[in-house]
Formats: structure tokens, sequence, C-alpha cells
């Protein structure tokens, strides 16, 4: 076995969509980590452990140039499903350059209407933030991760990890 792995490069480009709407390009953006609920336990004094299956808030940020109808949308006071697209240069054990596409699928609920800074020479910059309810992220096509949490999924490189909880209910 080979000890190479392709080395995943600079992101090219990435839009954003709202409710199937293209909102923004060349945007930045933040997924969401996955942060568990711990519990102090004894073993040879404290251990602290996750509860998995026990979500802490998700929370996404997307920062958007430019007051326009693409922030108008983003900033509705209702549940959004925003999608993410982005494009990495992936290089080969070979030396070849190539792309590969990456997409997320996220369900919001409204966390707040940002502030707009205006400063002259400058382009406005905002900063909408975003409570999460549901993230589904893919990377070459295969999902990486699922995590659903009014339908109490938690699926991870394919392994369904709330299901053996599901399973004792």
């Amino acid at each position: 076995m080979g000890k190479w792995v392709d080395i995943k490069g600079p992101v090219v480009a990435d839009t954003v969509y709202s409710d199937n709407v293209l909102v923004a390009k060349d945007t930045s953006f933040t997924l969401p980590g996955i942060e568990f609920l711990t519990a102090d336990v004894q073993a040879m004094g404290t251990m602290t452990v996750p509860l998995i299956g026990l979500l802490e808030n998700m929370e996404l940020s997307v920062t958007k140039i430019g007051v326009d109808n693409g922030l108008s949308r983003l900033n509705r006071l209702e549940k959004q499903n925003l999608e993410f697209r982005w494009v990495q240069s992936v290089i080969s054990s070979d030396g070849s350059q190539s792309t590969e596409g990456c997409k997320a699928f996220v369900r919001t609920l409204p966390s707040n209407i940002p502030e707009i800074g205006v400063e002259v020479g400058n382009a406005t910059e905002v900063e909408a933030t975003y409570n999460v309810t549901r993230l589904q992220i893919y990377a070459n096509g295969v999902e990486v991760l699922c995590v659903d949490r009014l339908n109490q999924i938690l699926r991870v490189n394919g392994k369904d990890y709330y299901q053996s909880i599901d399973n004792l209910l």
C-alpha cells in the first residue's frame, strides 16, 4: 500500500443557495462542528465522557459582501434550506491536478438579522448566523456527515450512531 494521499488544495470557487435560489458567489462560510454534551464519571478520579446522541447547539455563519437581494433572502425570519457548493483543487500522486466538488445541505432557523457596517472605500461585509437543525456534507459525491436533530439522525462516514440508541427505545 502506498503512502500517498491525494492532496486537497485551495477552494477555487463557491456558491450559496437559499431554497434553490442563488444568493451568493465566492463568499466565505463556516459550517458547524458537532459538539457533544458531556458528563463526569468516576474512574480513578473524575473523567469527562461525551454523550453520543446529545448535541450542543449547532451554528452556521455566512459572510456576504454587499447589500443586495441575496442578503435580503438570507435574512428571512423563517426556516431556510441552504445549499453550499464549493470546488477544491486536488493533486494526485502522479502530479496531475484536478478539481472535485463538495456540497453541504443545511436546514436553518433564524438566529438574528446582522448589523451592516458601511465605510467609504471598502466593500460592505455582513456576517449572518443561523441555528442549524440539519447538516449533510458530501465530498466528491460521498456522504461524510449527516446530522438531523429533529429526526434523530447522527450518521458519520455511513454509520448511524443514533440508531443503536433508537433501537433500545
